[in-house]
């Protein structure tokens, strides 16, 4: 492995460098709440960042992966918010794509929402809406029509006022095919009297639901469009640092240990499948066999980009690495 010097080159990915650079309203929030600890590990999340460039042995061509990163993981980073994302979108949407091969099914979007609670209060609200969504999703109507969920928490609403939260989740359901026209078919009218039932609230007024669409204008299929949406930030970034230091700190406080997401029925079980398949586990390694890294690139993180600093050649040797150092 030889080691090249290449100052004052800026990483030519600039996603990190923007979430990177959107911590900073964040940083400073924290500190001034008295987030001290967490304040100085958002600072300093993912600061040095080591990418694998590598070639593909068939087709000669390039790649830039992420290799390693010490990442900070505080719920509300953005960049570590921004992974978590793509992770779970990766994973869903792998999952609902095999599903929708073995089943012909339909995928519908539904939105459930309570009155809003004082922030103090969101906590004991968010544990009583998913007793409630276990509830209604236990009733006879519920399992004949649906064969699996992905639900969504989000916390805040665009408009959400005051010392008030806005907790709601969206759900992307799983259905038969022929849903619409068969006899389990549930009505917008019906799910709000469900979602009353469960939750013994007969003052609700909506619940929203949607057949998926592609978006308009857009290259992404009806099932990746719901499925960015639906895993999207629990929390606004913007929505967040607005916020009084009170209300900003009982978030943070009401939101520790909470679960934004989850999984059932034929989804649940085939995320799982899909983690246990050997076959498939061997083929993805054997794709990525075929993969060879030629570079490794280290970035720094200083005065707001993310700079190389060295760059370790990798040469190919019978029964060794050789390190030189210019």
């Amino acid at each position: 492995m030889i080691t090249r010097i290449l100052p004052n080159k800026i990483l030519e990915e600039p996603k990190h460098t923007i979430k990177k650079l959107a911590n900073n309203d964040l940083i400073l929030k924290l500190l001034k709440c008295g987030f001290k600890k967490e304040s100085n590990l958002v600072k300093d999340c993912g600061n040095t960042r080591v990418f694998s460039l590598q070639q593909h042995q068939i087709t000669q061509d390039k790649r830039r992966r992420l290799k390693r990163a010490d990442f900070c993981k505080f719920r509300f980073c953005i960049t570590c918010n921004w992974r978590r994302d793509m992770n779970i979108q990766k994973s869903l949407l792998s999952a609902l794509q095999e599903i929708n091969k073995k089943n012909n099914v339909e995928f519908i979007f539904l939105t459930l929402t309570v009155k809003n609670p004082l922030i103090e209060d969101l906590k004991a609200t968010v544990e009583y809406m998913n007793k409630s969504f276990k509830k209604m999703s236990e009733t006879k109507a519920y399992k004949k029509a649906v064969l699996g969920h992905f639900k969504a928490l989000e916390i805040l609403g665009d408009n959400t006022k005051g010392a008030e939260a806005h907790p709601h989740f969206h759900i992307l359901l799983i259905v038969d095919k022929n849903y619409f026209t068969s006899k389990n078919y549930i009505s917008q009218k019906e799910f709000l009297q469900m979602w009353r039932d469960a939750t013994r609230n007969q003052n609700i007024t909506q619940v929203n639901i949607k057949k998926i669409k592609p978006k308009k204008n857009s290259n992404l299929t009806a099932l990746q469009s719901a499925v960015f949406e639906v895993a999207k930030y629990s929390v606004k970034h913007t929505d967040l640092v607005k916020k009084s230091d009170y209300v900003f700190t009982k978030i943070l406080n009401q939101t520790r240990n909470m679960r934004f997401f989850s999984t059932g029925g034929i989804l649940k079980e085939m995320i799982n499948l899909l983690k246990c398949d050997e076959d498939l586990i061997q083929f993805n390694k054997d794709v990525e066999a075929l993969w060879i890294e030629i570079e490794e690139e280290i970035y720094r993180w200083q005065n707001g980009d993310f700079y190389l600093e060295k760059i370790n050649v990798i040469q190919k040797k019978e029964n060794e690495n050789e390190i030189i150092k210019n």
